[in-house]
């Protein structure tokens, strides 16, 4: 019977560059804002490199849209947004 090898095992030195799936802390978002202040928000692997986070592009994209861009509106909604959901919802229903 021949044995089978798990190609799949990484080095436990590779596994120190995996990037960082845990919360964010306040030095990466400054970090991240910092760079997309000067890089613009366009081509995140490179956003994700230059600010050096260990985060991948796409976790730097979705942080960004998601928390710290400044055009966010946050809070309730208001009056006026909630009866415009209301009459959209009576004209065009669930979809």
């Amino acid at each position: 019977m021949a044995t089978m090898k798990n190609e799949s095992l990484k080095p436990m030195e590779t596994m120190t560059n995996m990037p960082n799936k845990g919360a964010w802390t306040a030095e990466e978002d400054r970090k991240l804002a910092e760079v997309i202040a000067i890089h613009g928000a366009k081509r995140w692997k490179t956003v994700a490199a230059k600010a050096a986070l260990n985060r991948c592009g796409k976790s730097c994209r979705l942080r960004w849209l998601n928390y710290l861009r400044p055009n966010i509106k946050r809070g309730n909604i208001s009056d006026q947004e909630e009866d415009l959901i209301l009459r959209l919802h009576k004209l065009l229903g669930n979809r």
